[in-house]
């Protein structure tokens, strides 16, 4: 019985190494993975920060080739210009983190500095606001996806 108890443990042992093998073989593939997670994610940060970097010169017809290809198929250049008013000045953006739901969207925090000139204010003032951003991925690229 004592053969029979010991036999079944080392069948039990050897069991728990092949699952261990392949729990590890497991691993070995979620690395590409990582990977290409951590490629993605530094993708999408250069074309935020690109597209803030747009509206920040004012160049709207640069920040715009960063809306999504169905935003662009309804609207124009110029209705999405007259989005934005004109008192407030973007300064610089910081992303602060990076939400990915599914390989095809993520939602983007950003950290935006600015100058806010209040129309009976003496000087304007600066200030700071979190906003989280919503980019799908189409056609091999990354697009802000313009909320109404």
């Amino acid at each position: 019985m004592n053969l029979l108890r010991f036999l079944g443990m080392m069948l039990l042992a050897y069991l728990a190494m092949g699952n261990a093998s392949a729990l590890a073989a497991d691993v070995v593939q979620a690395a590409p993975t990582a990977e290409a997670a951590q490629t993605q994610r530094a993708l999408l940060e250069q074309r935020v920060t690109a597209k803030w970097d747009a509206l920040i010169r004012k160049d709207f017809a640069t920040a715009y080739s960063f809306t999504s290809p169905s935003y662009r198929k309804l609207f124009s250049l110029d209705a999405f210009r007259s989005s934005f008013g004109n008192k407030v000045a973007w300064r610089r953006v910081e992303v602060v983190d990076v939400e990915f739901k599914g390989g095809d969207a993520a939602t983007v925090g950003i950290n935006i500095h600015f100058v806010y000139h209040q129309p009976q204010a003496e000087k304007p003032l600066d200030m700071q606001t979190y906003v989280q951003e919503p980019w799908v991925f189409v056609d091999g690229q990354w697009w802000y996806l313009v909320k109404s």
